[in-house]
């Protein structure tokens, strides 16, 4: 007896046309990643040549869906949702791998823990460690979150936002680095912080980039107080943060979307 014939399986037709709201959305947030701040209706609706009464529905749809934030005035603002889709991206690319032997590198030469991190809505959040050879004492793990104010990590990055982002953090209630504090570290490069609630640990940590608006990582060390000179871990950190800029300009500036 033959057997009977398999039937192939279903597979996607052929010529799918796709969803044309998806792609009207999809070009409106293009659009307003290339806006430098807050913006209004109008303004992006000009930009896209769409219907202000349509943007403004879709404008609503990303606030709905916490990917913009708007004011009292009517502007609005990209959060850092689109951030989990640059970290995707680097995953999806192994750009994430190619960091991470470059932070083991960094780690092996300053002998100490090394983050990187990034913001995460109103906290800072860890997406990659480096390790040296040696044991060290860890007190960041890959994927915590921590308030932003207090933080090595969190005063670099907030001294290098916008304005927007800015003052859309503060009418959320979120604690920030003083106008002058920002001021300070953009000048210097870096920050310098010395936790010492339990036992005195000195952490240093450096943007990833320098253009205020586009820092969307930042690159720390941290030791117990006197183990490391902090002028020897700024040289190697500052050394790590252009490598890592490097690798992601190699890769369509991933980072920095």
């Amino acid at each position: 007896m033959t057997a009977p014939t398999a039937k192939p399986a279903a597979s996607e037709p052929a010529g799918t046309a796709p969803l044309t709201s998806n792609l009207k959305m999809l070009r409106l947030l293009e659009e307003i990643a290339k806006t430098d701040g807050a913006f209004g209706v109008s303004e992006i609706a000009r930009r896209v040549g769409g219907s202000r009464s349509m943007v403004h529905r879709q404008l609503v749809t990303l606030v709905a869906a916490g990917w913009l934030t708007t004011n009292a005035q009517g502007s609005y603002a990209l959060t850092f949702a689109p951030v989990r889709l640059g970290q995707a991206a680097l995953r999806h690319s192994s750009l994430d791998e190619r960091i991470a032997a470059e932070l083991a590198g960094i780690a092996d030469r300053l002998g100490e823990g090394i983050s990187l991190g990034t913001i995460d809505g109103d906290a800072i959040a860890i997406v990659s460690r480096g390790l040296p050879p040696r044991n060290v004492h860890v007190s960041l793990a890959h994927g915590q979150r921590f308030e932003i104010t207090g933080s090595a990590l969190g005063s670099v990055l907030a001294s290098y936002m916008e304005d927007s982002e800015l003052r859309s953090l503060a009418q959320r209630g979120i604690e920030l680095p003083t106008p002058e504090e920002r001021a300070r570290i953009r000048q210097d490069g870096y920050a310098v912080l010395v936790d010492d609630e339990f036992d005195p640990i000195e952490i240093v940590a450096v943007p990833v980039g320098r253009t205020p608006g586009q820092v969307r990582f930042a690159l720390s060390a941290h030791w117990p107080l006197g183990r490391t000179k902090p002028d020897h871990a700024l040289s190697v950190l500052e050394a790590g943060a252009r490598a890592i800029e490097d690798l992601t300009e190699q890769s369509s500036g991933i980072l920095h979307t």
